[in-house]
């Protein structure tokens, strides 16, 4: 064989092994991002179903709390408060899980239909406006209940500091579902469920529904506690929590903190919150510091919560 001839031979078989492992490569990229957004999926649907649990539980605290009471008409006002809490919640749930199902029956690397979906067919827009109503019809349903600021749940990059100024202008539609594939929007619209479920919480915890993720050290009669609405939120979001006694022992003075920084504290209770800047599974460190008997003790709270990705 000449050495031209077996020269260009083995570049063209170099050149078929190269095209061969890139293909290879794709295609397995491709199955390993299917199979991380199913796996986001699988964690995520997890944290829903652990919410909707809790909330079942905050339901039945509150009815047990008014009939103990003798059905007072406060107490009724509340129930009947929270049941339109729970139904408006779940209409926005089902609104979102039709989409989810939709969804679903795309094939994994449907990325075309998705987009014509969620985009070009307004889906994605249909699902912020059910959004931007519902965040704004709690704050003016409940206003008189002392809740916190609830940031919109779809919003685009335009005040989110996380993102490259290259995409600050994008919308929540194009932000989150320009060629995405199903998978990926099952997950963001998941996440956004989540969300949900942890501003019906606080509602419930201001209704006197109980709480959803606590914690709870008790010593000669002194109860101290842990509150947060979920366990589960995305980075950039602000996490928020309680801390308090419920004892006469709220009176003496007690001194919290978070991660050794002091909060501020008023009738026995602090507020909990920062931003969630790390991704992964992680806690904060409460401490309840008081004095029994002349001497100060600490009940110290450890709360795990979970951090996931934008």
């Amino acid at each position: 064989m000449k050495w031209n001839t077996a020269y260009h031979v083995y570049e063209i078989i170099a050149l078929l092994l190269i095209a061969l492992s890139w293909w290879s490569w794709v295609t397995d990229s491709g199955h390993y991002e299917t199979s991380h957004w199913q796996a986001l999926n699988n964690r995520l649907e997890y944290g829903l179903a652990l919410a909707r649990t809790q909330a079942d539980k905050a339901d039945t605290t509150l009815r047990k709390e008014v009939k103990k009471t003798g059905n007072s008409r406060e107490g009724l006002a509340r129930i009947k408060r929270m049941e339109l809490l729970r139904k408006r919640t779940n209409e926005v749930m089902a609104d979102l899980h039709n989409t989810i199902q939709h969804l679903k029956i795309m094939p994994e690397d449907g990325y075309r239909q998705a987009n014509d979906w969620m985009v070009k067919e307004g889906a994605a827009n249909r699902t912020k406006q059910i959004l931007d109503y519902y965040v704004d019809w709690l704050a003016s349903e409940f206003n008189d209940l002392s809740l916190p600021k609830f940031e919109k749940i779809a919003e685009g990059n335009q005040e989110n500091s996380l993102y490259y100024e290259r995409e600050a202008d994008k919308d929540f539609t194009h932000n989150y579902f320009d060629n995405t594939s199903p998978e990926e929007a099952i997950a963001i619209l998941t996440q956004k469920q989540l969300i949900i479920k942890r501003y019906e919480a606080e509602v419930l915890k201001r209704l006197g529904g109980g709480c959803c993720f606590c914690g709870s050290w008790k010593f000669n009669r002194i109860d101290t506690k842990t509150f947060a609405p979920v366990n589960t939120i995305q980075v950039g979001d602000e996490y928020t929590a309680d801390m308090f006694i419920q004892s006469s022992a709220s009176k003496a003075n007690p001194r919290m903190s978070i991660n050794q920084t002091p909060l501020m504290v008023k009738d026995g209770q602090a507020d909990v919150a920062f931003k969630a800047q790390t991704i992964g599974k992680q806690f904060w460190e409460g401490k309840i510091t008081l004095k029994i008997r002349g001497r100060d003790s600490t009940f110290i709270h450890r709360v795990p919560f979970e951090v996931l990705p934008k």
